[in-house]
């Protein structure tokens, strides 16, 4: 009997898809095998994995192109993959289908170091494409933690940050230019070369942050950014959170635009201790800061810093000013993650990851430990302070699904208070699956829109299914009613467009 891949409703024949894709994709670079398939199936989110039918690894646009005038005319799923770094389940293909790694397209097309710019392919992973933009004496700011692994297009799908947002904005932010192609196979470019252009509508901000249910992007042009002439960095720690807060109001309210400024809690500070070899930092709200320019002006504004949060009755007050030092420093708080996972290998994380406005944060941080207390759950706060964004974990048994429903309970009441205090869902993680429910909460009236933007691009539904939006079926996740009006695939009436 021959052997069937599911799309959809509508199996399709194994062998005859598989000679399609072979029309146009090397045999070494299609991958059916269990291994591959697996690899492909979970990104570092508490979901479920689920399986693709088939992995390809394209090389180009035109590669891409094809696949998808495949895909499109057998209505089947596609999702890209890049580092499969995500941690709201964004690339999981949970329609299974067809998963297109990224990876090979990992090049820099071109560098213009006069117009601070280079032109790239999505595969590149963020550290080497500073590592080779060293030598112009230029990088791309806009990382986040995981840029190690985070490739530039799951960066852009996702429009992700990270600590350097307070003074570099985020990834979209340094999108210049976009090569993308739909879900029927057409190319299109979006944005231009210019810093500035208003010549029609400007698409492109609808697919930087889409998680690829819109397009696939294969080629974008970035800004670049002169390199620091200095970096210097301190740390200081509080005895309660209103002295924390009281020193960040302070920070906020001055002249100093710090490159990185983050919070850290004294349950986070505890943790990052008891999982980081050669880690003692003080188990208290801690405040970890990074500037950057020329040493002299930093140091005065280190000293400017100190003067302020001693105002707060900081506890202590560490300076760092060699790039060693500052290495050091911020290596402990960038690879925590990894520590904790090897350290307590039963134990998930399941990331609150919220922003809220600057004013609020104060409110957010009472509110996550009054939570915790109500829920009984093992909770601690890290974020970037200087764009009031969180990344609370809440942590749960992996053996125990009790455990991981009690986390998810105080992950949606600490969700919908964000959203109460004028804050958003994600600010830089995306909604992914896990946060799917909270779209039309946040955005009742405009949601039917992105919806109709999701059926324009995708009438299929085809490109990362699953995602973004509430109850999504295969085609958008909107579905008529008898009456007419337009109901959320689960029967919620939507207001009217």
């Amino acid at each position: 009997m021959a052997t069937k891949l599911q799309v959809g409703k509508r199996p399709v024949d194994k062998g005859q898809h598989y000679a399609l894709l072979t029309q146009f994709i090397p045999k070494e670079r299609i991958s059916f095998t269990r291994a591959d398939r697996i690899l492909h199936s979970k990104d570092k989110s508490f979901h479920e994995p689920k399986e693709p039918d088939v992995v390809i690894w394209p090389k180009d646009t035109h590669e891409i192109s094809q696949v998808m005038r495949v895909a499109y005319a057998n209505n089947i799923p596609v999702t890209a993959w890049g580092g499969g770094s995500s941690l709201q389940g964004n690339p999981i293909p949970v329609r299974g289908g067809i998963v297109l790694n990224m990876t090979k397209m990992a090049n820099i097309l071109e560098v213009i170091p006069e117009g601070l710019q280079a032109r790239i392919q999505p595969g590149i992973i963020g550290d080497d494409l500073n590592n080779h933009l060293e030598q112009h004496g230029l990088f791309f700011p806009a990382f986040p933690g995981s840029s190690n692994i985070a490739t530039l297009g799951g960066m852009i799908a996702n429009n992700a940050g990270g600590m350097y947002a307070v003074r570099y904005g985020v990834t979209g932010n340094w999108v210049q230019e976009l090569k993308i192609v739909l879900a029927n196979g057409d190319v299109i470019r979006t944005g231009g070369r210019t810093r500035k252009s208003v010549s029609g509508y400007d698409l492109q901000p609808l697919f930087i942050g889409s998680e690829g249910t819109l397009g696939v992007i294969t080629e974008a042009t970035i800004r670049l950014a002169p390199l620091p002439a200095a970096k210097a960095s301190c740390l200081a720690s509080f005895p309660s959170v209103h002295e924390a807060g009281g020193a960040i109001r302070s920070l906020q309210l001055s002249s100093i635009t710090p490159a990185a400024f983050e919070l850290m809690d004294e349950a986070y500070v505890g943790m990052l201790n008891a999982v980081q070899s050669g880690v003692d930092l003080p188990e208290l709200d801690t405040l970890l800061i990074e500037l950057h320019g020329d040493m002299e002006q930093l140091k005065l504004e280190l000293h400017r810093i100190e003067r302020l949060f001693k105002k707060h009755n900081c506890s202590t007050f560490s300076t760092y000013t060699t790039p060693k030092e500052c290495e050091a420093l911020w290596a402990c708080r960038k690879g925590v993650r990894l520590a904790f996972n090897a350290k307590r290998p039963h134990t998930g994380i399941l990331s609150a990851e919220v922003a809220v406005p600057l004013d609020k944060v104060g409110d957010f941080i009472h509110k996550s430990k009054e939570l915790r207390r109500h829920y009984d759950v093992q909770m601690m706060n890290h974020g970037h302070m200087g764009d009031g964004n969180f990344h609370t974990w809440a942590l749960y048994d992996l053996r125990d699904k009790n455990s991981l429903g009690q986390a998810e309970r105080f992950n949606d009441e600490l969700t919908r208070y964000a959203l109460q205090i004028g804050g958003t869902a994600s600010g830089e993680h995306g909604l992914g699956m896990s946060k799917r429910h909270f779209l039309p909460v946040e955005h009742p009236m405009s949601m039917p829109w992105m919806q109709d933007i999701k059926r324009l691009f995708d009438p299929k539904g085809i490109l990362n299914p699953g995602k973004i939006f509430p109850a999504e079926d295969m085609r958008d996740g909107v579905v008529p009613s008898s009456a007419g009006k337009r109901v959320a695939a689960n029967g919620s009436p939507l207001p009217s467009a």
